[in-house]
C-alpha cells in the first residue's frame, strides 16, 4: 500500500476557475473543437437552470480544523486534533460507504507521521519531532477492530512481497534522501524482518557503517503496492550483496568498482526495476538482479537530472525544474525526451504527463509511451485517482465547488457526475466513495455511483 505522510489540513485552498473542467479530449484539433462546442452546450443547460446532475447522498463526519482525514479501500481514519492521554492525537476508524463508526485509539506521544496499511493491519508512525524523522514510534493496528497489536522504536524501510515490514533498529535512519550514501561516521544498524500481525522477528541482517541498503521495487506494480522483493546492500570497498527479502537470505554476492571521487559522483547505488544502478560522475551503469551482471552505461548529469525512477514499463528521469527523459531499461537507450512535463507517471494502463498549473491543480495529459506524443489533454486537476478501468477526477473551484469527473479510458472523452458546493479543499477518493473537507470543516462523504 501507499504510505501516507500526513499534514495538517486547513480550510484554506487556492482557488480555481469555476466552471467545468477544461478537458479538451484526444487529439488531433478537429476533437477538440468538437469538445468544445459540448462545453459550451453544457455551459446552455446551466444557464437554462439544469445546473448540474442530481446532488449525491452525504454523509457529514463532524470533524475539526487540525484533524487529518486519510482513507484506504473501505475505511476512513480521521486523526486528532483532540490529544489523547498518552499525549498524542485519537485516530478513529470508519467503515465506507456507509461510514459506520468502527473503534477510537489512542496514540503515543508526538506528531503522526505516517499511516500505511498492510494486509489486515494499520501501520502507524509518530514522531517527537516531525523535521528530523528519524526514528519513530511504530504502532500497528488491526484495522477491523482498533484494537493495538504491538508497538515498537524503528524506522519503517520497506515491506517485502510476503507482507513483512522491514525495519531498520538499533542506530538512527540517516538517509533522508535514500540514493544517496550514508555519512562516514554513521553507526552500524539492523534491518530486522517482522510479521505485521504480531511483531515477531522473522530474521534479521547486521549493516556495518557506511552500508547504503536499497530496495528493488517492480517497474509495474498492478496491486498499486509498492512492495519490495529484493535487498541489495552496497558495502564499502565495492562488496555487493543481494539478498531475498521474505527469507533474508543471501542470494548473490560480487565485487563493482565504486564510483569515483568526484563532486557529482555522491551516490553510491539503489534497485530499481530489476536492475541495480551505479552512478559515476558523469554515468549510470546498470547491472541485472540478483547474478549483477553488467547490462549498459549511460551518460548522466546528477546535477541536472534526478533518476532513473520506475516509470510504467520504462524508466524515467526529471529535471529540478522542469523535463523529463524516459529511458528503456533494457538498453539504457533514450526513448524520448520532453521539457514540458514536470513529471510522469503510470495510472492502470496510461503513462500520464503532469505539467505544474494554477494553484494546486496539475494539467495532465496522457502519452504515448514509446515516444511522448499527447494522445489527450484532461486539463486540470486538484485530485486523479484510477482504480482499475475506472479513472475520477476533481477540481476545487473559485465559487467553493468540487467539480467531479469519471473519464472513459477509451476516449479520454469525461462526463460530469456531480458538483459539490462548500467545498475548501482535502478531497480524496476510494474505489466506492468520495470525501472532501467542508468550509466549517467538517468532512462529506459520498457513494461513488456504479
Amino acid at each position: 500500500m501507499p504510505t501516507i505522510e500526513l499534514g495538517e489540513l486547513t480550510a484554506a485552498f487556492r482557488p480555481e476557475p469555476s466552471g467545468p473542467p477544461p478537458a479538451t479530449g484526444p487529439r488531433p484539433a478537429a476533437r477538440s473543437g468538437w469538445l468544445g462546442i459540448v462545453l459550451v452546450a453544457l455551459l446552455g443547460t446551466v444557464a437554462a437552470g439544469h445546473p448540474f446532475p442530481r446532488p449525491w447522498p452525504e454523509v457529514t463526519l463532524p470533524t475539526r480544523f487540525g484533524a487529518t482525514v486519510y482513507a484506504d479501500r473501505n475505511l476512513l481514519f480521521v486523526a486528532g486534533p483532540e490529544r489523547s492521554d498518552r499525549g498524542g492525537v485519537m485516530l478513529a476508524g470508519y467503515r465506507l460507504p456507509a461510514v459506520e463508526p468502527r473503534w477510537r485509539v489512542a496514540l503515543p506521544a508526538g506528531d503522526l507521521g505516517t499511516v500505511q496499511p498492510v494486509g489486515d493491519h494499520l501501520l502507524l508512525a509518530t514522531y517527537t519531532d516531525l523535521s528530523l524523522p528519524r526514528f519513530a514510534r511504530l504502532t500497528v493496528l488491526d484495522v477491523s477492530t482498533g484494537v493495538v497489536a504491538w508497538e515498537r522504536e524503528a524506522s519503517l524501510m520497506a515491506v517485502s512481497s510476503a507482507g513483512l515490514l522491514l525495519l531498520w533498529t538499533e542506530a538512527p535512519a540517516v538517509w533522508a534522501d535514500p540514493r544517496r550514501p550514508s555519512p562516514p561516521d554513521q553507526q552500524p544498524g539492523r534491518l530486522v524482518a517482522v510479521d505485521p500481525a504480531t511483531g515477531a522477528e522473522r530474521w534479521s541482517l547486521p549493516v556495518p557503517a557506511g552500508a547504503l541498503p536499497s530496495f528493488d521495487r517492480p517497474i509495474r506494480d498492478p496491486t498499486g503496492a509498492g512492495r519490495v522483493s529484493t535487498l541489495v546492500l552496497a558495502l564499502p570497498g565495492g562488496r555487493v550483496e543481494v539478498h531475498d527479502l521474505d527469507t533474508g537470505a543471501l542470494v548473490h554476492a560480487g565485487h563493482l568498482a565504486e564510483p569515483g571521487d568526484g563532486p557529482r559522483a555522491r551516490v553510491r547505488g539503489e534497485a530499481v526495476g530489476g536492475l541495480f544502478l551505479r552512478y559515476g560522475e558523469s554515468t549510470v551503469t546498470a547491472y541485472g538482479l540478483p547474478r549483477l551482471d553488467r547490462r549498459w552505461s549511460a551518460p548522466l548529469d546528477l546535477v541536472v537530472e534526478n533518476g532513473p525512477f520506475p516509470c510504467g514499463v520504462d524508466l524515467c528521469s526529471f529535471r529540478p525544474q522542469r523535463g523529463v527523459r524516459v529511458w528503456d531499461p533494457r538498453t539504457g537507450a533514450t526513448r524520448w525526451a520532453d521539457d514540458q512535463w514536470s513529471t510522469l507517471s503510470s495510472l492502470g494502463d496510461a503513462l500520464i504527463g503532469w505539467a505544474t498549473g494554477a494553484g494546486d491543480a496539475d494539467t495532465m495529459s496522457v502519452l504515448d509511451p514509446a515516444t511522448g506524443r499527447v494522445l489527450a489533454d484532461l486539463g486540470a486537476w486538484n485530485v486523479f485517482e484510477a482504480y482499475g478501468q475506472r479513472f475520477v477526477g476533481v477540481r476545487y473551484g473559485a465559487d467553493r465547488r468540487a467539480w467531479v469527473v469519471e473519464f472513459d479510458p477509451a476516449t479520454w472523452q469525461h462526463r460530469l457526475l456531480t458538483v459539490l458546493p462548500g467545498i475548501s479543499g482535502g478531497c480524496g477518493l476510494t474505489a466506492t466513495a468520495l470525501y472532501c473537507r467542508r468550509l466549517d470543516a467538517s468532512t462529506g462523504v459520498w457513494r461513488l455511483p456504479g
